[in-house]
Order: structure tokens, then sequence, then C-alpha cells
């Protein structure tokens, strides 16, 4: 879990309600809100760094004034904010993510993106180059979804064709397919599925997860079975390597069974109390940061 301090007390974010909490001149760092409600809450003058929140991408004319805040920082994926004054909030990028529960079996999906690109338009003027980049993403959401369609694409060209051209690799990767190298297409492909590793795949991976750090947050699921399996792996270079990339992301205050402490909030696995029944979550509060909490082992 992750603690941290607003006005002199400290808050576990996870999975609560808060209600009336004031954040008034807080600075709050490396903040996990996951699957948190807060209501009428007071955001003035907050400093908001590589925090991560969950559920408030579609939000109602009350809550859309978050928006309208300036915010850049925050990644909103399981939450809800309702009524809450962000007055003055500053932080760095504000991540878009769908709940894909509310994408399949919908019978206005094309009502629901169009109410995302919506949403997207209401910032600001001068935040053009947000919108770019929240624009871009909605895309890349839907085409790992499979549900890209000419409807969508031209919504979003006559919305945001004045905004400027995104450079960024990673949003270019999904843009321009063809321009990908392997890595990238299997990567994408298997992004939310169940992989199964030869030893030259995790080589290969391993060693692209090293050269691009920034990856791993882009595509944690697929790394956390990578390093899963490699962990377990028979070759010992292949193991070592694993762990050497693994140990510079993670941090965790919490000892399971399945780790084994190796010096001061670093963690490796007991791959004698491993099985193929394990799952390894990670949750990451930034790309820089790297994780801020591991949640393991559900037998």
């Amino acid at each position: 879990m992750i603690f941290l301090k607003t006005s002199g007390e400290c808050v576990d974010f996870s999975q609560d309600i808060l209600d009336t909490v004031d954040f008034s001149q807080s600075q709050l760092g490396h903040s996990n809100f996951r699957e948190c409600q807060i209501r009428n809450s007071n955001f003035d003058n907050c400093y908001l760094y590589a925090s991560h929140f969950t559920r408030a991408e579609f939000l109602s004319a009350k809550e859309i004034s978050f928006i309208k805040s300036n915010l850049t920082a925050v990644m909103f994926d399981h939450v809800r904010m309702s009524t809450g004054n962000f007055k003055d909030c500053i932080t760095e990028q504000l991540e878009l993510t769908i709940d894909y529960s509310d994408i399949f079996g919908n019978e206005d999906l094309d009502g629901y993106i169009n109410n995302i690109i919506k949403m997207i338009d209401t910032l600001p003027d001068n935040a053009m180059i947000l919108k770019s980049v929240l624009a871009v993403k909605l895309v890349m959401q839907l085409k790992i979804l499979n549900i890209v369609n000419k409807n969508f694409i031209e919504n979003m060209k006559k919305t945001f064709s004045h905004c400027p051209y995104i450079k960024d690799p990673i949003i270019r990767s999904y843009i321009h397919s063809g321009e990908d190298n392997k890595f990238d297409d299997f990567m994408r492909q298997h992004r939310f599925s169940k992989v199964d590793f030869d030893t030259q795949q995790m080589i290969h991976f391993i060693n692209r997860f090293n050269m691009n750090k920034g990856l791993i947050d882009k595509n944690n699921n697929f790394f956390i079975q990578l390093i899963d399996q490699a962990l377990r792996s028979t070759d010992d270079m292949i193991k070592a390597n694993a762990w050497y990339l693994y140990k510079e992301w993670i941090r965790s205050d919490d000892v399971s069974p399945i780790f084994i402490e190796t010096e001061e909030k670093l963690r490796t696995f007991n791959t004698n109390k491993l099985t193929r029944n394990d799952n390894i979550f990670i949750l990451f509060s930034s790309v820089d940061d790297g994780p801020v909490m591991v949640v393991s082992s559900q037998r």
C-alpha cells in the first residue's frame, strides 16, 4: 500500500471511500489512489507527482472541471471523482485509460467513444499538445482492442486535426505499425494474453527491456510474465539477467513468502516457492520511478 501525508495525517487510499478530504497546500509524491472513491475533496494548490488515480476517464459536467485545471500528470484507471475541486493542481502527464468492461457488449459503442473524444476536446486551447497525446493514446487503446473503425478515425481527425503532431516513438509505433520491429509486434499481440517464452525469446526480450525500460510500464503484464518465467529458467545467465533487470524496478516494503530480501527495499523471487499457479503483479507509479508496490501469489 502507498501511504502519503495529507494535512499532517497518513492516509491509505487503497480501496477506501474518502469524504471531504482536504488536500490544500499538500504535496503528494508517488500517490496510489487505486480503486478509491473521492468525494467533495479540496485539492486547492495541490502538487501531484507521479500519482496514479484509477477510473475517472468519463466524468460528469461538474467533474470535468479537473481537466480544465491544467492537470498534466495523473493516471486515471478505476476511480470515480465526484465534485472534487482541483483548482491550481500541477502535474506532469495525464494518462487516458479505458475500462474494457465498458467496451465489450456496449450497444452504443460509437456514442461511448465519441463521448471520450468530446471530453478530450474540452481541454483549454493552451493544452493543444496534451490534447494530441490523449487523442493518439485513445487510438492506441482502441487498436489494441481491435475496435478502431473509420467513423472513430474521421471524428478524431476532424476534432484534433489542428493539434501538434506527436513524435513520441511509442505512440508512433501504434500509428505507423510498419515501422515496428519484431519485438514490438510480438509484444503488442500478446500484451493482454498468457505467453510461454522459449530460451531465445527470454534472452531477446530481457535485452530489449534493458535497452528501453520505458517499455516496462507500457507493457507490464507482458513484462511480469517474462520475469516470472525467466527466474524459473534452468539457464543461470537468463536468471541473473532477469534479476538484474527486475531489481532496478522493484521497491517494496512488504515481504511476501514468494520473495527473498536481498538488501533494503529490494526483493528477489524465492524460486523454490514459485509455482505455475502464482501470479506476480506490479503496480507502477510512473515510467521513471518504477514500481511502488508488489502484490503476489494468488494460489
